[in-house]
């Protein structure tokens, strides 16, 4: 069985036919926001933002 210590959020780009999806997930792997984004700057900014927070939060 995995230690939870193993497991993270996360914070992924998901490309779809219009635009953009920025999906953070928890600790169980379980979707907790997805923002769409028509521009691929403003998910790309977005994302950096995200992983930032996910990060200091496992530090």
């Amino acid at each position: 069985m995995p230690s939870t210590q193993d497991q993270k959020p996360s914070v992924v780009k998901k490309q779809t036919d219009d635009g953009w999806n920025i999906v953070t997930y928890n600790l169980d792997g379980v979707s907790v926001q997805d923002q769409f984004f028509i521009s691929e700057a403003d998910a790309d900014a977005y994302l950096q933002e995200q992983q930032a927070l996910v990060e200091g939060r496992n530090t």
